[in-house]
């Protein structure tokens, strides 16, 4: 069972997360996801931070560039690798880093948990003692990077709810409530591959409705991309 979750700032995705893996037992995977790029490439982790759910400005690019000799474009590279990694392990949450636009098995589940603007305000106020015009700002700074690295790095809306089998709104649902959702979605729809296992035409047919059409895999996408940018930067 793979399942990726995408999060809003302050909305209780972190605690949905370790929700979800406790009652699936599943082993959640979110920073130690920029651990293993900083491990393959013999980096500090921290001088990953700047590419890490975010595009960074020309000036950050540069500098990061000169730390580490990494662009964009070949984080990118490494993080699709890591992620169809994660995918082959099984039993495991991806929390993150874009990993519903590049995971397109039809057995994997993903989700984003979202809230309105002023929960996610009150919230960081009550938790950081911030006003709350500084707490709006930063929340909107937050939302902007993220969906500005999905936009970059996979061409989609991060908030468009087609890219993902179910959307938890934490204005009233707790951390608990949305965990016993995702739970009974993804047994679900592992039940329901598991009674398509035969005969193989029949599964076949039930795949391809499930691989919605309109989405070709979006990692082998994501990897040619990636590889016309290294050449251009090459040049």
């Amino acid at each position: 069972m793979v399942i990726t979750l995408s999060r809003q700032a302050e909305c209780g995705g972190e605690a949905i997360a370790q929700g979800v893996a406790e009652r699936l037992g599943l082993r959640i995977a979110d920073r130690d996801i920029l651990e293993r790029i900083a491990d393959r490439e013999g980096l500090p982790i921290t001088h990953l931070a700047v590419f890490d759910e975010a595009v960074p400005g020309p000036i950050e690019a540069v500098i990061a560039e000169w730390r580490t000799s990494m662009s964009q474009p070949m984080y990118l590279r490494r993080l699709v690798r890591a992620l169809l990694t994660l995918e082959r392990e099984d039993g495991i949450l991806i929390v993150g880093r874009g990993a519903a636009f590049v995971l397109t098995d039809p057995g994997t589940l993903h989700v984003r948990v979202v809230a309105p603007m002023p929960c996610r305000v009150a919230r960081l106020v009550g938790r950081t003692g911030a006003g709350r015009s500084e707490g709006e700002r930063l929340l909107a700074r937050n939302d902007q990077a993220r969906g500005r690295f999905v936009r970059r790095a996979f061409d989609a809306d991060i908030d468009a709810a087609y890219h993902y089998d179910v959307v938890i709104n934490t204005a009233e649902l707790t951390a608990e409530d949305g965990a016993e959702v995702i739970a009974a979605a993804a047994r679900r729809k592992v039940r329901r591959r598991a009674m398509c296992e035969a005969p193989e035409d029949f599964l076949s047919s039930v795949l391809s409705f499930q691989r919605r059409p309109r989405f070709p895999r979006v990692s082998e996408i994501v990897w040619r991309r990636c590889e016309r940018r290294v050449r251009g930067s090459s040049r």
